[in-house]
């Protein structure tokens, strides 16, 4: 780190939060060396001249700042694969800079980067096989409720947008919608046709969609719209089944268990495999876009365009991470473990999924600490954020996967 003073530089973050001395040494401090934590040094809060970038090994340096450094960067089919790989390591490193945003980042922004689709399986920080403790248990199937009932009322939730069906309501939707909103407003005479109702709306959703023995066919044969739908739709009727208490509905639930697992991958390749076709690379011709169902991976270059693809992609991801959760805690409960589904990277900054026009979706954008978050990284979001900078759904995966001490003893060691 030649060039810059060693008495300008900050702490590193694992000490300022233990409010330790800090040995400022890289690429660890005595501290963390001692502690065996990754030492990460912040970045000024004002854009410095330099960028700091971090190994995987924990070490930190400093290169001179390019003039299109952005938030939003370009996928690796616009440039070299480690390039890429750089770019979004930096994007996971929560350092917070108010950066410009060149066009060219614009159009090719991180989470339509091929790479970004990449499920991490490694076992580094959580193991193969998991279990979550009771109050876990708890908490998410609680969110999994409220959720539902803030989608019956307010139209949206966590994992389902506003913006997403505003113009193209899927037929699955609307029959999960009117099934959930009867569901909410059931009583105890209308209680079992409720669910009688709930249980053919899935069977008839299911059975509309024949699993193929070949999965891969099951893939092409539906576009990620599509794919999204019938998820969401089934995500909704299995929360509703699970967790009901109703032993009839829960018995006809776990039938369509593997059925949920089964769409949420191909959902999950489906995007994959938009994005590393030609397809994926296709631009909106003259920015006809009514939204984005029609955008879907794609964008012009428009901030409009961008958001409207962010939330498409925003919304296959959050679906992807319910699905899995919600059948990794049901499992849970049957068997006292489960099969851990591997890491994603999610936009859990605050602020993002609430956004109600491009332009505050950009500027929220540009002002936080956070945007990207990979699930299996939590430790390294403990150390290096506040509760305060990731939203309600980044909450409820890091609860759920961590467990609710850790989290709670996070927001103390915060204020």
């Amino acid at each position: 780190m030649s060039g810059f003073p060693p008495q300008k530089r900050l702490a590193c973050i694992a000490c300022t939060k233990a409010k330790r001395g800090c040995s400022k040494q890289t690429p660890s401090c005595r501290r963390c060396l001692e502690k065996k934590v990754i030492c990460r040094y912040p970045a000024p809060r004002i854009t410095p001249p330099y960028d700091l970038v971090f190994a995987e090994d924990g070490a930190v340096s400093a290169v001179p700042a390019s003039s299109e450094r952005s938030l939003l960067p370009s996928p690796a089919s616009h440039g070299s694969g480690e390039r890429q790989q750089q770019q979004l390591q930096q994007h996971e490193s929560h350092t917070p800079a108010r950066q410009s945003v060149t066009a060219e980042d614009l159009r090719h922004p991180w989470f339509l980067s091929p790479s970004s689709w990449t499920i991490d399986h490694s076992t580094n920080s959580i193991p193969s096989q998991i279990t979550f403790s009771d109050e876990a248990l708890t908490y998410f199937i609680s969110q999994l409720h409220t959720w539902l009932r803030q989608y019956a009322s307010e139209g949206h939730c966590p994992f389902i947008h506003p913006q997403l069906w505003k113009i193209h309501l899927p037929d699955c939707i609307q029959d999960a919608f009117a099934s959930l909103s009867a569901y909410q407003s059931k009583t105890p005479a209308t209680e079992r046709m409720v669910m009688r109702i709930i249980e053919n709306r899935a069977n008839n959703l299911v059975g509309g969609h024949s699993a193929s023995a070949n999965e891969d066919f099951g893939v092409v044969m539906l576009d990620s719209a599509c794919h999204l739908a019938r998820t969401q739709a089934l995500l909704i009727y299995k929360i509703i089944r699970l967790f009901d208490g109703n032993i009839r509905a829960r018995a006809q639930a776990e039938k369509h268990i593997d059925t949920l697992s089964l769409w949420a991958r191909q959902m999950w390749q489906s995007a994959n495999l938009a994005l590393s076709s030609d397809h994926g690379d296709a631009s909106i011709e003259g920015g006809n876009s009514n939204g984005p169902v029609d955008t879907q991976l794609r964008t012009d270059g428009s901030i409009t365009s961008t958001w409207q693809a962010w939330i498409f992609s925003e919304s296959i991801r959050r679906t992807y991470l319910a699905a899995t959760l919600t059948e990794a805690v049901y499992l849970t409960l049957k068997q006292s473990w489960a099969p851990c589904p591997g890491g994603i990277i999610f936009s859990g900054g605050a602020g993002l999924w609430e956004a109600t026009s491009p332009s505050s979706w950009f500027n929220q954008y540009q002002q936080n600490l956070v945007n990207s978050v990979r699930c299996i990284d939590g430790n390294q979001l403990f150390t290096s954020a506040k509760p305060s900078d990731v939203d309600e759904f980044c909450h409820a995966t890091l609860i759920v996967s961590y467990g609710l001490e850790r989290f709670d003893r996070w927001c103390n060691e915060s204020m």
